[in-house]
């Protein structure tokens, strides 16, 4: 009997694989070399003006991101290095990005109150009945961008999620996505 009572221990104390555990312990470390890679790919680009966080770490070589930016709808991953903008805590700029599509059949523009009282001046003139107080108001415009200027949408190349706009210096503004602050 004692050989059989030898076997079950055995049995008990063997070491189970990675692959048998479903568990790699140097997937994290091959992810965050991937990640560092691709930002290294951004030093010697044109980034976005304006203070950050971030800009404390790139002077020794080493980029860094304020987050991690994911689409809301599918999680999928669109951008590893950005700058939160100071004010809007929940907006954020960037220049390179992944799994996004700027659709450019489309023009987004950000009118001004200003031009907003004028149309109700006009409808006015013509005697037509004015607009609700619902109507007047602008939808808001995201931080850092200018009214009255030309913005392309930015969709999630997955499921096709709004999470940004595209405007004339290639710079992408986040205002619709998941961020996972760094």
């Amino acid at each position: 009997m004692p050989t059989g009572s030898t076997g079950r221990r055995k049995k008990q104390r063997a070491i189970l694989t990675n692959d048998e555990l479903l568990y790699d312990p140097d997937e994290d470390d091959r992810d965050q070399a991937w990640v560092d890679a691709r930002r290294r790919q951004y030093n010697g680009r044109k980034r976005p003006a304006g203070g950050s966080r971030s800009q404390g770490r790139q002077g020794s070589g080493e980029t860094s991101s304020d987050a991690v930016l994911n689409c809301p709808a599918c999680m999928t991953t669109l951008c590893l290095d950005c700058q939160r903008h100071d004010k809007y805590r929940t907006q954020y700029r960037a220049m390179f990005v992944m799994n996004c599509t700027v659709k450019r059949d489309e023009v987004l523009r950000y009118k001004t109150q200003q031009d907003l009282k004028q149309r109700k001046r006009r409808k006015r003139r013509r005697g037509q009945k004015t607009e609700s107080i619902a109507d007047e108001t602008p939808e808001p415009v995201p931080a850092g961008m200018d009214a009255d200027e030309v913005y392309y949408p930015v969709w999630c190349t997955e499921c096709s999620t709004e999470v940004a706009v595209f405007d004339k210096e290639e710079v992408y503004h986040f205002f619709n996505i998941l961020a996972s602050h760094c």
